[in-house]
Order: structure tokens, then C-alpha cells, then sequence
């Protein structure tokens, strides 16, 4: 059983090359992967309001907020069966079939059909949970406690790099463009599949873990109950709370910051390509983070992971005040008017900067986050990364939900009171779990 997986460098075919070769090439197909999904989610918005307006289909409207909501609601539901299959198909072979839901996804952007974009993003929904359990498991089995912090470090700056790269296509493609006209679409459309279905493709190479115990003679029930039974534990109550902000602050970075600019008028005529830009940004924050938190992965193992939990609190509460300063509080629910701004006027400078820290702050919660998981909830993996991406998902459903009619500055008030209680919870989790580190390292010393 998956849950049972244990990591033993004396059992025979542990190969440290393969580890590191399936940590790199896992990343790389991720960033491929969620290069086309994070463009288009970004984009969507402006994207379809462009479909209209445009006089390409008159009568189209979809709203692109409301699409992240189906989307993580379903993400939400499947998240319970996500361990279950993953035990059964394996890690590699679900991170193939669900990266298809993906593909699929994309696609909406090549024919414009009202019904088939919302049945795209029920599906899209269905396919995500399994692919990010499949991954955390994947990573978990190859780590141990001394390389958990880096691996998921490097894996995260590798995944997000996607965001970058995505985006600054997406920026030169719609620069000094007021509307995105059909061309642009379909160009963005065509690149954002074909960079996809490489990244999928290429998850076929992900090499096995034969130096992992497998237990699969426990059934999907046996397994769904053990998810169930690791969710209401104390440990994993409380750092429910973290893992929900983590949702909120996904919706603000992933949607409703980007979307914000570009209905914010006060910005000038390319405010659709500073929109993008802004992604480009919070790409480069998420990239440097993950890079700066792998090489401290040593550093991590014996000061403990809370600093950096504690510098993404502060950094994440300074981008929210500059959010609520610079942002109009009207921008999230539709075109604001260039009178209209929050308490100062729209600065380009200040909403690029508060984008990398969105990036940054983002990337000391997850990089650790993910790190917490892999580590702490290390024999209980599968389980441990469903539960984790239902409690996300479920934010992110409530986040994309309110944020189609919640002015801005309600939305920062509810992510910070989050914000607060989930940096306190996984501070307390991670003192905890070193604690009893240092007990097990104390009684070995005396042994």
C-alpha cells in the first residue's frame, strides 16, 4: 500500500542517479504540462471578454473566474478517490492519463463552444488530483530525509519556471493589443497544446522505484478509509489551515490579481499585456524561490523549515497591502474606469513588484509545504498529498466562487485572516515534527 512506502538506501536497486534523473525529468514534464494551464487560466478571462467584443461571437460570454471555480470544485470531490487510484495504476501511469484532461483543456482555446469549455473544465477537474497525487507520491519515493526540502525544491522552481515562460509568450503575442483578435488566440492556443502534450509524452521515461516497499493488496475502500483516517487527525486538522490559505492565496496570484490589471483602465491601453506581464513576474518570483529553498535544503534540515514559512507571512502580507493601495476595489468584477483606483493612483511599478512577491511568497509556502508532506506525512504519502490538494482546491472553488462578485478588498481581509492562521498552524507542526526528530536522534546518541 502506498501509505506504507518506505525508502530504504540498503534495499537493493536504490540508485541515487535515478532519483535525481526522475526529481529533474518530473519537473521538466510539469513545467511543459502546466506551461499551457497556467497560461491559459491566466488569459481565459481577457481571452473570452476579447470573443465578444471582438464581434467574433457576439452573443459569447463565459466567465473565466467562474470556469477556476468548476474546475476546483470537481478537484475538490475526486481528491477523496485520488490516493485509491493512484495505488492501483501507479504513479506514472496516473500522471499520463490525467495529464490528458489537461490537454483537453487547452484545446477550448482552438474552437470557441460555450458548453464544451464548461464541460472541458468539469473534466479538467476530474484529471488534477490524480496527476498532483500521483506526483507528491512519485517525488516522495524518490527523497529521503535529508533531500526531501531540495528535491521538492528544485521540482517547484522547475514546475513554476512554466509560469514565466507561459506568460512572457503570452505578453510579446498580446502586446499593444487592446482585444485578443481570433489569430492570437489560435496561436497561443496551438503552442499552449503542442508544448503539453511534449510534457505528457515525455512522463513515459519517468524511470521506476524499485527500492520502495509496495503494499497493493489493500483495496480502494481500505485505502479511502486510511485518507480518511489521516484527515482527522490532529496533526492534519491543523494544517488544514495552511493548506487552505495556500488555496486563497492560488486564486489571487492565479486569477484575480492578473485580471485586476487587466480591467484596471488607470493602467493605459496595454494594460492586457501588463496583465500578462504581471504573470511573467510572479513566474520569476515562484522560480527564484524554488531555486533559493533547494540549495537551503541542508540548511532547512537543521534550522527547520518555519523561517522561511515565516518570511512567506511577511512578504505575502506586504503584497496584500500594496494590492489594496494600488488596485481599484471594483477591478476584479469588471472593467474599472480610469478614475477609479484604490488609494493611490494605478502604478505600473507597484503592481509588477507586488507580483513577485505573490511569486515569492508563494514559493516559501509551497516549497514547504510540499517538503512537510513528503517528510512528516512521509509513510502516509498518497493519502497525505489527496488530502492536501482537496482542502487547496476546496479554497480555490470558495476563492474563484466570491471573487466574480466580492470586491477586492473584502477577498484580502478573508485570505489574510488565513494568512495568519495558516502560518501559525504549520510553524506549529513543523516545531512539532523536529521535536520529536530530536527525541529519535537523542535516543540513537544514547543507544
Amino acid at each position: 500500500m502506498e501509505k506504507e512506502a518506505n525508502i530504504n538506501e540498503d534495499l537493493p536497486g536504490h540508485n541515487t542517479k535515478t532519483e535525481l534523473f526522475n526529481v529533474f525529468l518530473l519537473g521538466l514534464c510539469f513545467c511543459l504540462v502546466m506551461g499551457g494551464f497556467n497560461t491559459m487560466g491566466q488569459t481565459q478571462a481577457l481571452i473570452y471578454n476579447s470573443v465578444a467584443e471582438t464581434g467574433e461571437n457576439p452573443g459569447f460570454k463565459v466567465n473565466g473566474l467562474i470556469l477556476n471555480g468548476i474546475v476546483y470544485g470537481v478537484f475538490a470531490l475526486v481528491s477523496w478517490l485520488s490516493p485509491s487510484l493512484v495505488l492501483k495504476l501507479g504513479p506514472r501511469l496516473s500522471m499520463m492519463l490525467a495529464g490528458l484532461t489537461y490537454l483537453f483543456n487547452i484545446i477550448q482555446l482552438l474552437y470557441i463552444n460555450k458548453i464544451s469549455i464548461y464541460v472541458a473544465s468539469a473534466v479538467l477537474g476530474m484529471g488534477a488530483p490524480i496527476l498532483w497525487t500521483a506526483q507528491g507520491t512519485f517525488l516522495s519515493n524518490n527523497s529521503d530525509a535529508r533531500t526531501v526540502t531540495r528535491n521538492f525544491g528544485v521540482f517547484w522552481a522547475m514546475n513554476t519556471s512554466s509560469t514565466f515562460i507561459g506568460n512572457l509568450f503570452a505578453y510579446y503575442l498580446f502586446k499593444d493589443q487592446e482585444l485578443i483578435d481570433q489569430n492570437k488566440r489560435m496561436t497561443l492556443g496551438y503552442t499552449l497544446t503542442a508544448v503539453s502534450g511534449v510534457g505528457i509524452c515525455l512522463m513515459y521515461f519517468l524511470r521506476p522505484t524499485p527500492w520502495v516497499k509496495q503494499h497493493s493488496k489493500d483495496s480502494m475502500v481500505t485505502t479511502f478509509k486510511d485518507t480518511v483516517k489521516l484527515f482527522l487527525t490532529r496533526d492534519m486538522l491543523m494544517f488544514s489551515f495552511t493548506l487552505f490559505y495556500t488555496g486563497l492565496h492560488q486564486t489571487l496570484w492565479g486569477g484575480v490579481y492578473s485580471t485586476s490589471i487587466g480591467f484596471t483602465k488607470g493602467f493605459g491601453e496595454e494594460r492586457k499585456s501588463l496583465a500578462t506581464l504581471s504573470g511573467v513576474i510572479v513566474g520569476m518570483g515562484e522560480v527564484l524561490g524554488g531555486i533559493l529553498f533547494a540549495f537551503m535544503g541542508h540548511w532547512t534540515v537543521k534550522r527547520g523549515r518555519d523561517p522561511i514559512i515565516m518570511l512567506g507571512f511577511v512578504l505575502s502580507m506586504i503584497a496584500y497591502f500594496f494590492m489594496f493601495l494600488n488596485i481599484p476595489a471594483n477591478a476584479p468584477l469588471g472593467e474599472a474606469d480610469p478614475w477609479e483606483y484604490g488609494y493611490i493612483r494605478p502604478n505600473r511599478h507597484l503592481a509588477l513588484f507586488t507580483s513577485f512577491l505573490l511569486g515569492f511568497s508563494d514559493a516559501c509556502f509551497m516549497t514547504q509545504v510540499q517538503s512537510i508532506l513528503g517528510g512528516t506525512f512521509r509513510d502516509q504519502a498518497a493519502s497525505a498529498f489527496g488530502i492536501y490538494k482537496f482542502v487547496q482546491s476546496l479554497a480555490s472553488c470558495i476563492g474563484f466562487s466570491y471573487s466574480s462578485f466580492m470586491e477586492l478588498h473584502w477577498q484580502l481581509l478573508i485570505v489574510i485572516c488565513f494568512d495568519i492562521l495558516g502560518t501559525l498552524a504549520a510553524v506549529k507542526i513543523e516545531m512539532d515534527s523536529r521535536g520529536k526528530w530530536w527525541s529519535l536522534e537523542n535516543e540513537d546518541d544514547e543507544k
